[in-house]
């Protein structure tokens, strides 16, 4: 579909034209479904796409059900078809097309190979294991030759993607069991067509439907969804889902996906379905992609989470309309409470330690009362403390209470704890499902609080998220906040869809080897996280001034112009927001066109600019990170050296994870520049 979307708008005309006449006669005359002599796979046909184009059809060993693979100009279609195999696979339950493989083609035994074990990367297993991951028997030689993963990637055009994909999990490491059992739940459907596997690359299509893709109405991934995707779309859940997975793995069309799913499910007066997440800029962007996708807007609500609580804080009389949440945009700041305190108070602990002990010990554990504050642990906090001093911490609480009551201020997890009290023993809830996007940003507090916005129920709870994406110093653990995920219900995507294979290298060397949490106490794994496509390698340029830094800027977003790439599929991103003004006023001085994605400023249709931040949930063509140095990546604030060691690493571990965001929105290139030193923590 891909290559009929890159047709003219005439010919792709004449192909529903010709569709719409081989539905209602494949044999008619006009047709001229023709076998080729020189075809490798007897099975291909060709058919006439008026006098220029033609298209290429897998036809039936036996029924009525055809392929519609190709269409192009007649001699690149002739071309297109000489070495494909197409073939219906019993052990998948789907369709495969690929390249004929070579059988002479030259694998050599690497030095890599151990002494001792069997001969081939995939010497271990069986042919009937190969068989049941899909492997093609006429492709079994040339994998039996494989000894390495070059090799591997040198047989890639002649496999199946599914079957490329399913070895390179098992040079991964992963389990054989496991992928068979995967495959095998992927082979129901209504029909041979229908499966799961199928649907991954073949679909069956009505005029409407393929008209509305040519005329740009639908996206691929509106349409087209990888087995593993279809799964967690489709399947009923006892209880609440976990879906981890790297940067451009779809986790987001998952959810999109589930929100339609459900609300097709839901009778009109049925509560609605309820779609969020951490950021604002992220829902904003979710709205539009929603309406797209025609999902009834009585039956869903999409709203940030932060918005969310506002507005039910208000509906159940939690606050007033002149309540005002601390450390909110345009509000006060808790800091400036704690030091009110105190001022009226001595004190050996600080304004920092006060404010973090609060909000992450009483407020993370939603306490009542000293007495739970004195059996609550405090694990993490670094140095311990006495019952004595956890006294004094109530007493100076007390104060900060009553500073925050005479002043109509609360803290934001203090308004998301009064909810959860507030809707967890009701048994009226206002959800009829919750949907969590981005939860990796989320807490303990916030996790509680969208569970007590649901019954317990089969599916009640979909939450997505990367952990190697967590870039903010917050508590979550699913069954700590009630949230239990149970055996199957956990799930880990690994095809990565928007970034190169080069590209998301570079992003996981950034974070390998540090341990991240799923969520749940284990550690997540980054084992089997494959791209479906190559590109070029991301570049590290340090230059001497600054003024050379944006002209080198300037000059490739100039080339890569010239070369068709619009200026919106490009971003410059910075660390901190005071970098991007020379940025911006050399593209001024360029009379270059921008767009600050922070403040929403400037030509929507320009380059955008951005901070680390604020490019969470977008993608794009080209990135490019500027002012990077061993100054700035990972920067340090002033109170990095006041914070104890488990602090300060949580923090550089966090300063990873923004880098990995940042690089993981790139589609095929990332640029990184700066000025004086490279950073350590960047090795290209």
């Amino acid at each position: 579909m891909e290559q009929l979307f890159q047709l003219p708008r005439a010919t792709q005309k004449k192909v529903l034209e010709f569709q719409k006449k081989f539905r209602e006669n494949p044999k008619a005359p006009g047709i001229h479904l023709e076998p080729i002599a020189t075809f490798k796979d007897k099975q291909l046909r060709t058919a006439r796409i008026g006098d220029d184009y033609r298209a290429i059809v897998g036809a039936p060993k036996s029924g009525e059900d055809y392929y519609l693979l190709w269409v192009d100009h007649h001699d690149e279609a002739m071309d297109w078809a000489t070495n494909k195999v197409f073939q219906w696979n019993d052990n998948t339950n789907a369709a495969q097309i690929f390249e004929t493989p070579e059988i002479t083609q030259s694998f050599t035994k690497t030095e890599t190979t151990l002494v001792g074990q069997p001969n081939g990367l995939f010497g271990k297993y069986s042919n009937e294991q190969l068989f049941a991951i899909g492997v093609p028997e006429v492709a079994l030689r040339m994998i039996r030759s494989i000894y390495d993963m070059h090799d591997l990637e040198k047989a890639e055009e002649s496999l199946p993607p599914d079957v490329f994909e399913n070895l390179f999990y098992l040079s991964d490491g992963a389990s054989i069991t496991q992928l068979i059992s995967e495959i095998k739940e992927g082979t129901t459907g209504i029909d041979e067509n229908s499966s799961i596997n199928n649907r991954r690359n073949f679909i069956e299509v009505d005029d409407k439907l393929l008209e509305e893709y040519l005329n740009g109405e639908l996206s691929k991934w509106q349409i087209f969804l990888h087995p593993s995707q279809r799964k967690l779309v489709e399947s009923n859940f006892k209880g609440p889902v976990r879906v981890t997975g790297g940067g451009g793995t779809g986790k987001t069309v998952v959810a999109l996906h589930r929100l339609k799913a459900l609300t097709n499910q839901l009778k009109e007066t049925s509560k609605p379905v309820l779609f969020t997440t951490f950021t604002h800029a992220l829902t904003t962007n979710l709205k539009s992609i929603v309406n797209s996708m025609q999902v009834s807007p009585s039956k869903h609500k999409l709203i940030n989470i932060d918005a969310l609580s506002r507005e039910l804080g208000l509906q159940n009389g939690i606050h007033n309309e002149t309540t005002r949440i601390l450390d909110m945009p345009g509000s006060k700041k808790s800091d400036d409470v704690w030091e009110e305190v105190l001022e009226k108070n001595l004190s050996t602990f600080d304004t920092k330690f006060l404010k973090t002990e609060y909000q992450n010990v009483w407020l993370v554990n939603n306490l009542k009362s000293p007495e739970e504050y004195y059996r609550t642990s405090r694990l993490g906090r670094g140095k311990p403390i006495t019952r004595k001093q956890k006294m004094e911490l109530v007493s100076l609480i007390g104060f900060y209470e009553e500073i925050k009551k005479q002043n109509n201020l609360m803290d934001r997890g203090q308004v998301f704890n009064l909810l959860s009290d507030f809707y967890s023993p009701n048994p009226e809830k206002p959800y009829s499902h919750v949907i969590a996007d981005e939860v990796q940003d989320l807490s303990n507090i916030e996790l509680r609080f969208l569970r007590s916005l649901v019954s317990e129920k089969e599916n009640d709870m979909l939450l997505v998220g990367d952990p190697y994406q967590k870039i903010y110093s917050r508590q979550i653990n699913f069954s700590s906040a009630g949230i239990n995920v149970r055996g199957n219900r956990s799930k880990r995507l690994r095809i990565n869809y928007r970034t190169t294979e080069e590209i998301k290298r570079f992003a996981i060397s950034l974070v390998r080897g540090i341990q991240y949490d799923d969520f749940d106490g284990s550690s997540e794994t980054m084992d089997g996280y494959l791209s479906l496509f190559h590109g070029v390698r991301p570049n590290y340029e340090i230059f001497k001034t600054k003024q050379d830094e944006v002209e080198s800027l300037v000059s490739k977003i100039k080339e890569l112009q010239k070369g068709r790439t619009a200026y919106s599929d490009m971003v410059i991103a910075c660390r901190q927001k005071d970098e991007l003004k020379e940025i911006k006023k050399s593209l001024h001085l360029q009379r270059l066109p921008y767009f600050d994605l922070s403040d929403q400023s400037g030509q929507k249709d320009g380059i955008q600019l951005s901070t680390f931040h604020s490019l969470k949930g977008l993608e794009f063509k080209v990135v490019f990170l500027a002012d990077i140095n061993n100054r700035t990546a990972p920067f340090l604030p002033v109170s990095f050296h006041d914070m104890d060691h488990l602090e300060q690493e949580e923090y550089l571990h966090s300063e990873r994870a923004l880098l990995y965001v940042a690089i993981t929105r790139a589609v095929s290139e990332v640029h990184i520049t700066g000025v004086g030193v490279k950073s350590d923590i960047i090795t290209i």
